[in-house]
């Protein structure tokens, strides 16, 4: 869940008249300005932060060894440079700045990175980030034999000076430098404990702003500048002010009546906006796909031609078009479109999840022979959010009316509790959705694999394994690697490990008085850009 899992990534709503008489507000007062996001923070422990509010908010407040400019590059964060790795591009020397603090003032240091990728790594912490340094040495010997965590790959020959040794060479490694490793303050985990990162006052960073008025259960909080932070004088704004906003409508009506600045929406409510705020209206794609999983330890779901049946009776185009009506795109495979390239051709290019009544109900035939069952019915989790609500209302009526054999029950969980049903497999179907911290499809592909730490499933497939294991004998990103990787998401299309349902796109209202916040297609829009 890295990053990444969102609950709130949709919303299919339709209103219309609501904005013939609004204008476009002038740009913030002074150097606040206030936001509305859809998700809520579920912590800002870097070693735990699963959640896409969660990833958002360590972009605004911790900084990795490396970081990203304000369009998307690798630039140095904490390091003093970008390095070249050596010894067959597989250890990696890195100084640090000397001027680097903490928000509490105490310096940063290579310690703090050590230690934050041993925590997260070890079984103990139950990191479902863990997976992020499977690349490291000894990680294997650690997350999976349970060893010494002093045998991972990491260390600190002096107080300004991370060493990373890899098992292999990674060509995507310095995303994970720049957007997965971030730093714990060693001193506070002491003093904090479980609860280091879990309110506003038990959270320090290192970034260009701190979190004020935030707990777990907060729809409000603000990020304020951080003082200690190196690069200060850049940063433009003093103050973020975000509100939790679940419902797009309510959120487009905050952002008409100039009560924010930027707002996150989604579904029909485009319809009208683009008439009549057109140049407002910022809409890219996102790394990021929503699918369904299924518990492979129930009978019923694991049932590979049933899963075939349900993944061909949703029709993935009329989802994407008619109910989310936001730039959203069918997905293709569980990777998403537009991150790498095969021979020239979007990684997707031959790929797809098409809608077939006729094959649906072959395969569910098969299936009914199989479980000896003739009536079918499955409970499909989903947080209860009004974007999640529909998209829930969603697949139940296209696969009902699809497929007649089959109920769809949808249980409406609170986010935690959703997410502890998957840790706890306490389920039988469920929606999330998956974003990329780095450019690479096997950060997807993984949530199919058996040695995933996002795997809620359970499903393996000795196939599915068999490729999976030769991706990682490829070092380089090329031709080579992505083939791999291509056979891989076209089994998981046929064998439905997870169903993927769409492609997310990134949609938000934006002053026109703010400039250099961008959207990328891998990370987050980062404030201490904006201008």
């Amino acid at each position: 869940m890295n990053k990444k899992i969102v609950i709130g990534a949709v919303a299919i709503i339709v209103v219309a008249g609501i904005y013939a008489t609004t204008r476009p507000s002038k740009s913030a007062k002074g150097h606040t300005l206030r936001v509305a996001v859809q998700n809520n923070i579920s912590t800002l422990d870097p070693n735990l932060a699963d959640q896409v509010g969660a990833n958002w908010a360590e972009v605004q407040t911790l900084e990795g060894l490396y970081t990203t400019s304000a369009n998307g590059k690798i630039i140095p964060g904490v390091a003093q440079k970008i390095v070249q790795p050596t010894q067959g591009n597989k250890v990696y020397t890195i100084k640090l700045k000397k001027n680097q603090k903490w928000s509490d003032g105490s310096q940063v240091t290579a310690s703090d990175f050590v230690n934050s990728v041993k925590r997260q790594v070890n079984p103990a912490t139950k990191s479902t980030r863990a997976n992020h340094f499977k690349d490291i040495a000894g990680y294997d010997a650690v997350y999976n034999n349970k060893e010494n965590v002093n045998k991972l790959g990491i260390s600190a020959p002096d107080k300004y000076t991370v060493k990373i040794e890899l098992s292999h060479p990674v060509p995507y490694f310095n995303f994970i430098l720049a957007n997965q490793l971030y730093p714990i303050n060693s001193d506070k985990l002491k003093e904090y404990g479980s609860k280091y990162g879990q309110t506003a006052k038990t959270t320090v960073s290192n970034g260009a702003y701190t979190i004020k008025k935030w707990n777990q259960s907060s729809t409000t909080w603000e990020f304020v500048k951080n003082k200690y932070y190196a690069d200060a004088k850049s940063v433009h704004y003093d103050t973020i002010k975000a509100t939790q906003v679940t419902d797009a409508t309510l959120a487009s009506k905050q952002y008409l009546a100039k009560k924010v600045d930027e707002a996150e929406i989604s579904g029909g409510i485009l319809t009208d906006l683009k008439k009549s705020h057109a140049t407002d209206i910022k809409s890219t794609q996102k790394g990021r796909v929503a699918f369904i999983v299924w518990n492979a330890a129930d009978k019923t779901v694991s049932n590979t031609n049933l899963k075939r049946a349900l993944s061909l009776a949703i029709n993935r185009k009329e989802l994407t078009k008619s109910a989310l009506a936001d730039g959203s795109t069918p997905a293709k495979s569980i990777v998403p479109s537009g991150e790498v390239k095969v021979d020239g051709k979007d990684f997707n290019a031959n790929l797809s999840l098409p809608y077939n009544k006729a094959l649906a109900q072959k395969y569910l035939k098969q299936a009914q022979s199989e479980l000896n069952q003739q009536k079918i019915t499955i409970t499909l989790n989903t947080a209860d959010t009004d974007a999640y609500k529909a998209l829930g209302v969603y697949l139940k009526q296209s696969i009902e009316a699809t497929l007649p054999d089959v109920t769809i029950n949808l249980k409406q969980l609170p986010l935690n509790a959703e997410i502890s049903a998957f840790e706890n497999h306490d389920f039988q179907a469920g929606t999330l959705t998956w974003s990329t911290d780095y450019n690479d499809p096997i950060d997807f592909l993984d949530i199919a694999y058996s040695k995933g730490a996002i795997n809620f499933t359970n499903w393996t497939n000795s196939e599915y394994e068999r490729i999976i294991n030769k991706v990682s004998e490829q070092h380089e990103a090329n031709d080579a690697r992505y083939k791999l990787e291509q056979q891989a998401a076209k089994l998981n299309n046929d064998l439905n490990g997870v169903t993927p349902l769409y492609q997310v796109s990134n949609v938000h209202l934006l002053r026109s008085s703010v400039k250099n916040l961008d959207y990328p297609l891998i990370g987050y829009q980062n404030y201490k850009y904006a201008k």
